[in-house]
């Protein structure tokens, strides 16, 4: 009888070690190999490489960009009404154009999703640069229909006249702004008209 006894009490504590072992040591270790395989999108290596990897500060140069495009033009005699993905580099490799210019913005903005600065605004379906571009040229590049060039500051504080169009004068376009020779004239986005206004103001006291 109490041999029996003994034998059980071995049971018990033979068992309560095994049970220890499992949940103090094998459990946790086969939990932290799964948590380190749990992302199988990004190795250790590319995880360290996204968060040391910073891109090159954007330096301001001597030129601007200038879109050859009026943003006074007739945009209302639509020959397409597309309502596929905006995107001007995927919308110009299956058509043309929306409007009577062939030569004409897009306007699906990829210029403005690429610039760093967010310089670039629409009207009238229309990319126009603000006063926030530093002249990187990335837009340049990324405009389809090559609407975009950048500019001596120079011309526009001169107030010279350029082409705002970036057609030649064998075009077949309907275009009220066909080949319209204007001052390029910057914006100012609003936020910072807003602060200019109180910075004037300011100074004037």
């Amino acid at each position: 009888m109490i041999f029996r006894i003994l034998l059980f009490i071995l049971f018990i504590i033979l068992i309560s070690f095994i049970l220890f072992f499992i949940y103090n040591f094998f459990i946790p270790a086969v939990k932290n190999q799964i948590f380190k395989n749990s992302d199988p999108l990004f190795s250790e290596i590319e995880i360290d490489f996204i968060e040391t990897n910073n891109e090159p500060e954007i330096k301001s140069t001597s030129k601007r960009a200038v879109v050859l495009c009026n943003s006074e033009r007739d945009y209302s005699n639509l020959r397409l009404e597309y309502k596929g993905i905006k995107s001007c580099k995927l919308f110009t490799s299956v058509y043309e154009t929306q409007t009577d210019c062939p030569l004409g913005c897009v306007g699906f903005g990829d210029c403005i999703k690429i610039c760093p600065q967010n310089a670039i605004v629409l009207k009238n379906n229309t990319a126009i640069v603000t006063s926030n571009c530093c002249g990187c040229g990335k837009c340049v590049e990324s405009c389809p229909k090559n609407l975009i060039k950048l500019f001596d500051k120079n011309i526009i504080k001169n107030n010279e006249k350029i082409t705002l169009c970036n057609a030649t004068s064998d075009c077949i376009t309907k275009c009220n702004k066909f080949l319209s020779t204007e001052k390029i004239v910057i914006p100012e986005k609003k936020h910072f008209k807003f602060w200019k206004s109180c910075y004037k103001m300011f100074k004037g006291k």
